[in-house]
């Protein structure tokens, strides 16, 4: 990573976690005092939409916490090798992925002692509560997540990726932060996205459930409507709205 950026992220990581949005943290930023990459900017005087020269920019190594960083993608992962039976112990890799996701992230809500189909059910609600209430969040300080595809969607429910992010300084319903995001990923959009989201998680635990009939139909139920809860939540624009608590936790 380059210093601009990582300075950037550092800065608003600690900055969302003060506004009470469900975020990772930061830890440390190394400055590299020898190495160097030469990244897209802009020429002095520019009036270039996109970056028209290449830059040195300063190498550093920058350190986030999260209680896991699992995504979404993962979990996609692995779901899809069992479903292509890649190899005998697909099923038993996206068991323990998700045993893990529920250990790290949802220990407090889920009890241990459950049967395992009942515990990705739990999950499966907690989960979309949370991204519901982040979602909300993000709508309401305006935070606009460029690229919120499976790959930086946490599976805990918060904020991830701080790549092509950024805060509407002017309200703009289109607006859209990374040249390359398209508006399906522009801030008006985020609940579609958010359900996308979902439908992957949704459809990356039915394989854990197979054969049994009564927990997928209420992991079934648990999958609908959640953009119109989305859109809900986040027009009261306070914290009391949403699903996630009004304090953050600390890692």
């Amino acid at each position: 990573m380059v210093l601009r950026s990582s300075v950037r992220e550092f800065l608003a990581q600690e900055f969302m976690h003060t506004l009470g949005v469900p975020t990772s943290r930061s830890l440390t930023l190394y400055v590299s005092r020898a190495e160097t990459v030469r990244r897209p900017w802009y020429a002095q005087g520019s009036q270039s939409f996109n970056p028209d020269i290449l830059v040195n920019n300063t190498e550093v190594i920058t350190t986030r916490v999260a209680p896991t960083f699992l995504r979404v993608g993962q979990l996609e992962l692995f779901a899809h090798r069992v479903r292509r039976q890649t190899h005998p112990e697909a099923l038993n890799e996206l068991r323990m992925i998700v045993a893990h996701l529920i250990e790290r992230n949802y220990r407090q809500e889920i009890d241990p002692a459950l049967p395992f189909s009942e515990q990705v059910v739990e999950l499966a609600g907690l989960f979309r509560s949370r991204l519901i209430g982040l979602v909300a969040h993000w709508m309401r300080v305006e935070y606009c997540q460029g690229n919120f595809n499976s790959d930086n969607c946490a599976a805990g429910g918060y904020t991830l990726d701080y790549g092509p992010f950024d805060f509407c300084e002017l309200f703009d319903p289109r607006f859209q932060p990374w040249t390359g995001g398209g508006e399906h990923f522009s801030f008006f959009n985020q609940p579609q996205a958010a359900e996308a989201n979902y439908q992957m998680f949704w459809a990356a635990l039915r394989p854990l459930l197979a054969g049994n009939n009564e927990a997928l139909a209420r992991l079934d139920q648990i999958r609908e409507g959640l953009q119109p809860q989305c859109s809900r939540n986040w027009r009261p624009c306070g914290p009391a709205n949403t699903a996630w608590p009004a304090t953050t936790p600390t890692w």
